[in-house]
């Protein structure tokens, strides 16, 4: 469960526990021994609670960026900061990517990805985490790719599956002007279930937004918008 170093300090905690309940139990010094087997169960439980992960996220922020009415092109950010729970951490995963059209183009901090799979026409993108970057303590990571005829319906939709410990999770959808959004929601969907979220928000008709504090591990998030159909002329032209 942990390398080396946690392993020690797991150790420690653990024997200051059996410490602290001999001295209350055995000893007139209850107060005291209670303060370190209370103190160290707490060490012990944050210990396990940081590690029970490969990585935690503090903020995640994922942009979609739709160009063109129709819905053609559109290009996807993702921002997060992120800590290795392991010092020997060596690699992150982008897991979860997929669309109804195309993808292509994937960056990680403006540079190729290590490595990228597709199973059952899901995208997997790989890191490779150098030394300087000091992941332990907290790094950013951005990752970048872009849409190609994935957003030509009139329900688009961003989503984000945890799998990940994250503290905040926010999710923007821009669009270009011209095309009316007619509707927005913002869901989860967690072990078969949909749940409906507080309401985005909604600017200028171009803008969408929604944030959700310690979203569930395993769960995916949806913000999804309708808008109108676009123009007979509009998608003629994407084919010139």
């Amino acid at each position: 469960m942990f390398d080396k170093p946690n392993q020690l300090i797991f150790y420690i905690n653990v024997t200051l526990i059996v410490f602290g309940v001999l001295v209350a139990l055995l000893t007139d010094h209850v107060v005291i021994g209670l303060i370190f087997a209370i103190s160290a169960l707490i060490l012990v439980y944050d210990q396990i609670r940081q590690n029970k992960f490969a990585f935690t996220i503090a903020d995640l922020r994922k942009i979609l960026t739709v160009h063109d009415t129709t819905g053609n092109k559109a290009t996807l950010t993702q921002t997060q900061m992120t800590t290795a729970c392991h010092v020997d951490n060596s690699e992150y995963w982008f897991r979860n990517i997929h669309a109804i059209g195309s993808i292509s183009n994937f960056r990680v901090n403006n540079g190729d990805p290590a490595e990228q799979r597709k199973d059952n026409g899901s995208y997997q993108v790989c890191m490779k985490l150098p030394p300087e970057l000091k992941a332990i303590n907290g790094c950013d990571l951005t990752l970048s790719y872009e849409y190609k005829d994935a957003f030509t319906q009139t329900e688009g939709t961003l989503s984000h599956v945890v799998d990940n410990d994250t503290q905040q999770l926010h999710l923007v959808v821009e669009l270009p002007e011209g095309r009316a959004i007619s509707s927005a929601r913002f869901f989860c969907k967690h072990h078969g279930k949909e749940e409906a979220l507080l309401p985005p928000v909604v600017t200028g008709q171009t803008k969408i937004e929604a944030d959700i504090r310690d979203p569930k591990l395993g769960a995916e998030y949806c913000l999804q918008w309708n808008w109108s159909e676009a123009g007979l002329l509009k998608k003629l032209g994407r084919f010139f």
